[in-house]
Formats: structure tokens, sequence, C-alpha cells
């Protein structure tokens, strides 16, 4: 009877855990910690504080669906932390080595003040023609600089033909499966553009070729920036440079191209955008054909078209005709630029009312 009794007793102690375990407030892997956004906090702040990369700040925007803009978080908010990235201090990173110092500055012997000539007669004033507009480059900050190279190195980008086949790494003096900061590695040209000592140079590995969906124009290719190199020594076909910084993993047989320059264009004057300006979605970062709100899309307008980060733009359907007459186009969602280009764009679907395809059309925002 007693061993009856404990083992019954054993059975409700053991019920009552179990209970006490399921009912009691937990924080799970999906839902994380919880930060309370403050005054002058950022998404890339947050990442680097949670999980010692700031770089990882995509992910902690994917577990909050609710925020429409990573660039705008109000003080009170709260950001959920994902819990499945591990929270470990980050690597210690090496030391890249000092490129030569560059030559001292030539000493200029002043010379005699001579008188300037007469001015010749100016002559008869006619209409000036009006300027024709151009494009103005605003250096971007740093914290946005990171950004882009967050976004191209993650999603990547749309590179040219023309960008394509100045190099290739094929070497490296260390035998390691990865490169790394600090490394020296062997470059090697078709011979028609060398490299340039001294000069900088981007690391990218590319991916597949992308066309025009509508127009069926061959573009470019889907590529992601990895890294930087300085060229040290180059002679003929053949070329060393030091690795500088790395964003994602570097390997044997990646290209070489001209250092992409992280700044953002935007046109003279309060609005760059045209109340007209029209575009298309080209391809999804992840080769999907059909996508929603968060996909990241590439679309075919770029820093000509006066797009600078954060502008956005409509998701029309189909334009239908009736008796002739074209009806107005039914939002189907939106899009927010990330990093424009020449030629192309990176964005973000934040918005979708019904799903966006490959070819889906982009208009200035009607509203």
């Amino acid at each position: 009877m007693k061993r009856t009794s404990h083992v019954v007793a054993a059975t409700v102690t053991a019920l009552v855990v179990v209970i006490l375990l399921t009912t009691a407030p937990c924080i799970s892997q999906a839902s994380g910690k919880v930060h309370i956004v403050v005054t002058g906090d950022t998404l890339w702040d947050i990442s680097s504080f949670y999980m010692y990369d700031p770089f990882l700040w995509p992910q902690i925007w994917s577990a909050n669906r609710e925020i429409e803009n990573p660039h705008l978080i109000h003080p009170g908010e709260e950001i959920i932390i994902p819990e499945m990235i591990a929270r470990t201090p980050p690597p210690l990173r090496e030391t890249k080595p000092l490129l030569p110092a560059p030559p001292p500055p030539e000493t200029v012997t002043a010379q005699p003040v001579q008188a300037e000539p007469e001015p010749a007669p100016e002559p008869a004033p006619g209409p000036e023609p009006a300027p024709a507009p151009e494009p103005v480059s605003v250096p971007v900050t740093e914290e946005a600089k990171q950004e882009m190279i967050l976004a191209m190195s993650t999603y990547g980008f749309i590179m040219e033909n023309k960008e394509i086949g100045i190099g290739t790494i094929t070497s490296t003096e260390e035998k390691r499966l990865l490169i790394s900061p600090g490394m020296k590695v062997y470059v090697e040209t078709d011979g028609k553009r060398p490299l340039w000592v001294d000069h900088r140079y981007s690391i990218v590995r590319v991916f597949d070729k992308v066309s025009h969906p509508v127009t069926k124009k061959e573009i470019g290719y889907l590529a992601k920036v990895l890294g930087d190199m300085d060229v040290v020594h180059s002679k003929g076909k053949l070329s060393t440079a030091i690795v500088g910084d790395v964003f994602r993993d570097v390997k044997v047989g990646d290209h070489i191209i001209e250092h992409l320059d992280y700044m953002t264009w935007i046109p003279k004057g309060e609005n760059g955008l045209s109340d007209d300006l029209t575009g298309y979605i080209l391809i999804n970062s992840d080769g999907k054909s059909i996508m929603g709100n968060g996909d990241i899309v590439f679309i075919d307008l770029g820093i000509e078209d006066g797009l600078k980060t954060g502008d956005s733009f409509d998701l029309v359907g189909e334009i239908k005709t009736v008796s002739g007459v074209a009806t107005p186009p039914e939002v189907i969602g939106e899009i927010q630029v990330i990093v424009p280009r020449p030629g192309t764009s990176v964005a973000r679907i934040t918005k979708s009312a019904k799903d966006i395809g490959i070819g889906t059309t982009v208009l200035s925002e009607t509203r």
C-alpha cells in the first residue's frame, strides 16, 4: 500500500512540474529577447550590442516584420532579438599590413609675381542656354555606407557585362580554404586591362545571368561583393595584392572588378523622381518567381532616374483596357530602394496585397 502511495505521489509531482513548465512564461528561440527602443537606437546598433555583429541587422528586421522601414524605428517600440544566433564575442581580426608610405610632397620654389595682362574685351551678351541638370554626388555617412556594403554582400547587385573580366584570384601565398584580411593573393588578368599598383579593387562572386523579363535584353549578372584588395605588384598578366576588408567568404576563383564606390547619388532639386517613372522587377535575390512582403528584388531603375536610398514605389498589376482606354492601375504592393546603382537598384518589398512576380510593373507612388 505504501509503495502504491509513493508511486501516486511521484506521478502527481511530475504532472505538476510539467504543468508549471508548460504554463510558465518563457522566451522561445523564435521570439528571443525583447529590446525597448530608446532615442538614437538603430537596428545596426542593436545588432552590434546583442549579437556582436552589426551586419546581422537584417535578421532582426526579419523577426520584426511589423517594422516597414528598417531605417526608422521609434522610442518605445519592442524589438525581438532572435535567439537562434549565438551571442558570442567577435573573433580577433588580423591586422592589415601597411602599404609603403607615399613619397614626401615636392618642394615648390616661389616664382616672381608677374603683372596680369589686360583682359580682352568681353563679347556682346547673348541669350544663355539653360544648363542641363546633372547628378550631384553626396557622400553617405559611415553607417549608411556599411548598410550598403551589407546589402550588396548579402543580397547582391546586378553587374553589367563591361564590369566583368578584369581578373580572377588564382592562388594564395598561404594554402588556406578561405581568404582572410591581410593575406597575399595572386591575380591573373586577360592582359588587356592590367591592374595598377597602389590601387584598390573589389572582390566579387558572379552568379546567374540576368535578362530583362519584358524586353528580353541581356542586362548583366547577379553578383555579391565579398571584400576588397590593394595591388602591391603587377607585371603583365600577373599581379600580387593584399586583401583588405572581407564581408563574406573569399575563395580562389572569385573575380576582381573596379572598386565599388559606396556613394548615393541624387539629382539637383528637392524632388529627384519623375511623377510618371515606370520600371519592372528583374529578378529576386533568392531566385523566386513568386514573392511577397520582405523579399529582396532588383529593378531596372537606377541613379540616372533620380533614385536614392529610401525611395518608395508602387507595384501594380496588369494594366487593362476597356473600349481602348487604359484603366487605372491596381496597386498590389510597394517596394523601398535599398541601394541604387547605374541602371538597376536593390529594393525590398514592404507591402504586398497579392503575389508579386518577375516582370511586375514598378511605378512612382501615386498617392
